[in-house]
């Protein structure tokens, strides 16, 4: 399980992810097309050039994974240690002035998270070394409403683009550790003889 630094160390790993197999038809030439991660700053001005964008607008605690916990890899197996279960709702995004590029690189995104629709250690490792070899997190196609996904390029006052929802589950948070009851607490008087009395 990892730290709070889990959810941006996950996008991170996604933007990874899509860097590291872009092709270069969409890469070179004239396309020069990049992968971005995007925050909401972003998202509220133009977007220049070919771009895929990676938006995170929601995150969620797993319903099914509230009461799991996960066991002490130490040496201390005295109790297993909570965790927060969350889910990284994303959509990606495609920009571009062309509509044969900015459907190509949303097809081409969508395959290659349909080919490898998992993170792994090797993947997330690079953003947050606390993930342990066990974990992984599966990437899935989100259901979104028209309305709710308008609404988001709504508030924004942002020209509309071609947007897919995704979920990212589960990241798993450490909880801070609970308190343990240590030994009572215990006093002991030793007699050393009898006080003399001072004039």
């Amino acid at each position: 399980m990892a730290g709070y630094t889990a959810v941006h160390g996950t996008l991170e790993a996604l933007e990874s992810f899509f860097k590291q197999r872009l092709p270069s038809e969409l890469s070179g030439g004239t396309t020069s097309a990049s992968v971005k991660l995007l925050g909401s700053a972003d998202i509220a001005k133009p977007i220049n050039g070919n771009v895929l964008g990676i938006y995170s607008h929601r995150i969620t605690v797993d319903e099914h994974g509230r009461s799991r916990h996960f066991p002490n890899q130490g040496s201390d197996n005295s109790s297993p240690a909570g965790e927060l279960p969350i889910n990284i709702h994303f959509l990606l995004l495609a920009f571009s002035s062309s509509a044969s590029i900015e459907a190509d690189l949303m097809a081409w995104a969508m395959l290659e998270l349909a080919n490898q629709s998992q993170l792994t250690i090797a993947h997330l490792a690079q953003s947050d070394p606390s993930w342990t070899e066990r974990e992984s997190v599966n990437i899935a196609p989100d259901t979104m409403s028209t309305e709710d996904l308008m609404r988001i390029w709504d508030v924004f006052d942002a020209n509309y683009t071609s947007s897919v929802p995704y979920v990212a589950r589960t990241i798993r948070l450490r909880l801070q550790q609970a308190p343990t009851d240590g030994s009572a607490v215990m006093s002991r008087v030793f007699a050393t003889g009898k006080a003399e009395h001072q004039p």
